[in-house]
């Protein structure tokens, strides 16, 4: 289970409290916490960030998922209005069809990655989108071999490498109504199927649970007096 700390930090980061928000877009400058999308293809587990074959671990085909809820990871999202960085530590490993392998793969995963180029609205919506040329943007994760990866972003054919929203209809993406963050990564210069942001921004607490979080901080601190 999270700490009582990381929990109030949770809260405190997805409140949006560097709040002035970007006009038109959807989602508030500031810093935000991650979660799982409920419609990743290999789940479960569920996960936040998928990259397959970033080892080549056994003969076939290799899945590598990440879970942004898990206990030990923390994963946020910083957006400025013309950037955004999505960083932390997830805790994942080689996917084995509904579980994790037990393998030297598995454990905390820190992340750090950022769109400086192409960020900007989306075209008669109030999604944010990265329309930059292939590899504009960078970033790395470092696995639990010490390994360091270079991650680049990977547009294809598409209008953009990465989306922050709920799709043009309003409707939300692959069916969750929330904001999502999808959008296609390469490992290390080579993109193979399946190398991809899928998560969900948290929503930020109302003011009663934020009353709440003060109270219990408030109160341990006494404890601890």
């Amino acid at each position: 289970m999270r700490s009582f700390s990381a929990r109030l930090s949770f809260g405190l980061v997805a409140c949006g409290l560097l709040a002035a928000t970007s006009q038109g877009s959807i989602l508030s400058t500031g810093t935000h916490l991650l979660g799982n999308h409920p419609d990743g293809a290999a789940r479960p587990p569920l996960y936040g960030l998928r990259l397959d074959e970033m080892y080549n671990a056994t003969a076939g085909h290799d899945i590598f998922t990440f879970d942004f809820e898990h206990a030990s990871s923390l994963m946020q999202l910083t957006y400025t209005g013309s950037s955004i960085r999505i960083f932390g530590v997830a805790w994942g490993g080689r996917d084995t069809g509904g579980a994790y392998a037990a393998d030297a793969y598995l454990g905390l995963y820190t992340i750090d990655f950022t769109y400086a180029l192409g960020v900007m609205g989306v075209p008669s919506d109030d999604d944010i989108w990265v329309n930059a040329a292939n590899q504009a943007n960078s970033g790395t994760i470092t696995t639990p071999l010490g390994h360091t990866k270079v991650l680049t972003d990977e547009r294809g054919s598409h209008a953009y490498s990465f989306r922050l929203g709920n799709e043009n209809n309003d409707l939300g993406h692959r069916g969750f109504t929330g904001i999502s963050g999808w959008g296609w990564l390469r490992v290390d210069g080579v993109h193979t199927d399946y190398q991809d942001w899928i998560f969900r921004v948290v929503p930020a607490p109302g003011p009663v649970a934020l009353a709440m979080v003060g109270l219990v901080a408030a109160a341990r601190r006494r404890r601890q007096d």
